[in-house]
């Protein structure tokens, strides 16, 4: 629990300087308990750590945001490697400085854009790492972070550095050492991981306000940024091209940096300002104004914290475990950072074909890892946010009408086609069906039957042969078994909107599932163009990319039927040999071969819940009568995949999905199937949590005695249910849900 106490408490500087942010500190107690609805001292932020994920291969980062936020002011390390793909890991104490774009739990690298370092000396003279860059060191003794809040002391520097965010902006403040040099770098000319500039602007507007932007190219082939910043006090300056100085008011050059330094009032804390916008310079002034302009740093963080705080009062638990209660609070933190804001205040925003648009009848998002996140993480925002699903609904429209193609990955109105599926399609018909969207039908009806029917990426070999052969497209088990479940939910709107000849359609895709399972191995398995089974075949084989399966082998691909479990069990023979098969997945060897895939982690025997494709295995025992061990596995994987410590998730976030299969599990139900408003039931975590979902809460409640775990019977207001399912209607309607343990 170091890391939680470590982040309640404004860390102590050496007595030889200012202790900072008393103030803002005093001002978060006060809105912390304005808003907790807890009877216990502590409101819901105090159990967010941002730390949590920053280690291991979780890829999340500790800096200031706020929900769904455009902005993400955080720290940024020198990469050393895929596990830096946020900019920050915790085994690192290298600083490089604070960028305002990050990436949270994604396995590819991005953004870390506008990048500020405060620093003292002679830039020319300052030593620099291989790739130019002046560095400091830090201490995370001299580290702390809460939702919306981030502060490090810099002791090379003598400056301590505070940090906080709005929805469009981010603000700085820098408390120097009076006797030092007070100078902050603007790099524009800084990227990690694949990004890379292509061309970079700055002018001094005056003596306090600067302006610019940064066009850059990397996993986002096309992505523009603009800023203004202004300060709280003057400053002279000195531009650089590509640490070379130049003299003027601005600067246009590949590589930019501008260096500023303020030595008028050396007793002042250096403040900035910052806001952003995709599309121009006049929208980062426009969202200034609304956002940043009159407020103070103390303002900012107390409305940033106040947001996190209505965010997550949506979930009120009531148990005496911090330690859970930590891992839940700050899993559902995560869940809620994409998709992000991507409009300016006035409506504009950058389009996925490189043109400005304007609507202000919704806020266009972005930022949607669609392989990952349809499964739990979009399911957890349709519950606890409803009021953005049709602007989710909407964006993704907006996105098929600018390229004629839904996303499947869209970053920063990018399509990266870095994964499988055409996975916005479970999640715009799951808002159609939920009556949350306001989109014409036949809209959508449109863009999700034109994904369906596009000749790219094996989908005119599916079409053709009923499955991709292995021969002739890569990934192809995968494929297959994705694409049949985004036919499933194309079929349930066909039939919803009485298309009968489309439901027949892809309802039969949706059986696709069935040409590749081998009786005989008892695996999903590849198939060539001739029907014939692929050899040799070897079910603990990976090979990243390059064999039938999507980061996963056989094994882990072999259960992704969560349309048809009653059709899943028939083809393995029946129950008992369905059942067999879940067993030995959770124990066999874990041995993998080949070139494994860094994504393949967190392993109970073949079981990986460090990646997606596994997520919703542990709740198909529900439809047996093996419940039991079902409600063991998920007990297991609460309590080793995920830890209240900064390498405590099992693989990356993935944009919260990782977290958000944690905050449905702890809750006690999951949306297995993410269409149609089902929720299989697990096994509850907590003595009570309930949800503030609609018009009534939501209670689910554990009764038991200590030493009673197993769920012997599950009441709805009073009522037995029957099946292992609540449906959305029941939690949105509100009520009770009890779950009665006993010991066998």
């Amino acid at each position: 629990m170091k890391q939680t106490i470590k982040r309640r408490l404004l860390i102590g500087i050496s007595t030889t300087l200012l202790v900072v942010g008393c103030a803002s500190n005093a001002k978060k107690a006060s809105i912390s308990k304005a808003v907790s609805t807890e009877s216990s001292d502590h409101a819901v932020v105090d159990y967010v750590d941002p730390f949590i994920g920053t280690g291991g291969h979780g890829h999340t980062f500790p800096g200031a945001l706020v929900p769904f936020g455009m902005v993400q002011l955080s720290p940024d390390n020198p990469s050393k490697g895929w596990d830096w793909t946020s900019g920050y890991h915790y085994s690192d104490d290298t600083l490089v400085g604070f960028s305002h774009t990050h990436l949270s739990g994604t396995g590819v690298g991005d953004l870390l854009d506008i990048l500020f370092m405060p620093f003292n000396g002679d830039y020319s003279e300052r030593d620099k790492d291989e790739k130019g860059r002046i560095f400091t060191h830090y201490s995370h003794d001299n580290e702390a972070a809460s939702p919306g809040y981030y502060q490090l002391y810099l002791p090379e520097e003598n400056v301590n550095v505070e940090l906080t965010a709005t929805r469009r902006g981010g603000m700085h403040k820098y408390n120097f050492d009076e006797r030092n040099e007070r100078q902050l770098l603007i790099d524009l000319a800084y990227a990690q991981n694949y990004d890379k500039p292509v061309v970079s602007f700055m002018r001094v507007v005056d003596e306090r306000t600067v302006v610019g932007y940064r066009l850059s190219t990397g996993w986002a082939r096309n992505q523009p940024v603009y800023f203004k910043a202004v300060f709280n006090q003057p400053f002279t300056y000195q531009f650089y091209d590509d640490q070379k100085a130049v003299d003027g008011h601005n600067i246009q050059a590949e590589k930019t940096q501008l260096v500023l330094n303020f030595n008028v009032n050396p007793s002042l804390d250096v403040e900035a300002k910052v806001a952003l916008s995709y599309v121009s310079i006049d929208g980062a002034e426009a969202n200034f104004a609304a956002e940043l302009a009159d407020r103070t740093f103390d303002d900012i963080r107390a409305d940033a914290e106040l947001a996190w705080a209505n965010q997550l009062n949506k979930f009120e638990v009531k148990d005496s475990d911090v330690k859970n209660k930590t891992k839940f609070y700050t899993a559902l933190y995560h869940s809620f950072v994409a998709p992000q804001t991507f409009n300016d205040v006035n409506g504009n925003y950058f389009g996925a074909d490189g043109a400005t648009h304007n609507d202000t009848t919704f806020e266009r998002n972005s930022l949607f890892s669609l392989w990952d996140t349809f499964r739990a993480q979009q399911p957890l925002i349709t519950l606890s946010n409803p009021e953005r699903v049709d602007d989710i609904v909407k964006s993704l429209l907006a996105f098929y009408d600018e390229t004629g193609l839904l996303p499947s990955w869209d970053l920063m109105s990018n399509e990266t086609d870095v994964m499988i599926g055409y996975h916005a399609v479970p999640v715009l018909v799951d808002a159609y069906l939920k009556g949350l969207t306001t989109a014409d039908p036949s809209h959508i009806y449109q863009a999700i039957t034109t994904s369906a029917m596009q000749d790219k990426f094996g989908i005119d070999l599916y079409r053709q042969y009923g499955y991709i052969p292995s021969e002739l497209e890569l990934e192809a088990v995968s494929k297959t078994l994705e694409y049949a479940y985004d036919d499933w939910a194309i079929a349930q709107m066909a039939k919803a909107l009485g298309k009968q000849s489309d439901y027949t359609v892809f309802s039969e895709r949706a059986n696709s599932y069935r040409t590749l399972f081998d009786q005989s191995t008892g695996f999903m398995r590849g198939r060539d163009a001739d029907g014939n089974w692929v050899t040799p075949f070897n079910p603990t084989y990976v090979e990243h990319r390059k064999t039938d399966y999507t980061e996963a082998n056989a094994w882990q691909y072999t259960f992704f039927v969560p349309h048809d479990v009653d059709g899943l069990k028939a083809i393995f023979g029946g129950e008992s040999q369905f059942v067999a098969k879940l067993d030995e997945l959770f124990s066999t060897s874990s041995e993998l071969q080949g070139d494994v895939s860094p994504d393949i982690s967190g392993l109970i025997g073949q079981y990986a819940h460090g990646n997606e494709p596994v997520h919703h295995v542990a709740y198909l025992y529900a439809f047996t009568d093996s419940k039991h061990r079902g409600e063991d596995r998920i007990k297991e994987i609460r309590d080793t995949m995920y830890l209240a410590q900064p390498d405590g998730l099992a693989g990356n976030d993935d944009l919260g999905q990782m977290s958000a299969w944690y905050a449905f599990s702890a809750i006690g139900f999951y949306p297995m199937n993410p269409v149609g408003g089902e929720f299989v039931l697990g096994t509850p975590e907590f003595e009570e949590v309930s949800l503030s979902f609609g018009k009534h809460p939501f209670v689910v409640k554990r009764n038991t005695n200590e030493g009673n775990e197993y769920v012997k019977e599950v009441k709805l207001n009073g009522q037995l249910l029957e099946t292992p399912i609540i449906t959305y209607a029941q939690l949105v309607q509100g009520g009770e849900l009890e779950f009665i343990m006993h010991d066998k």
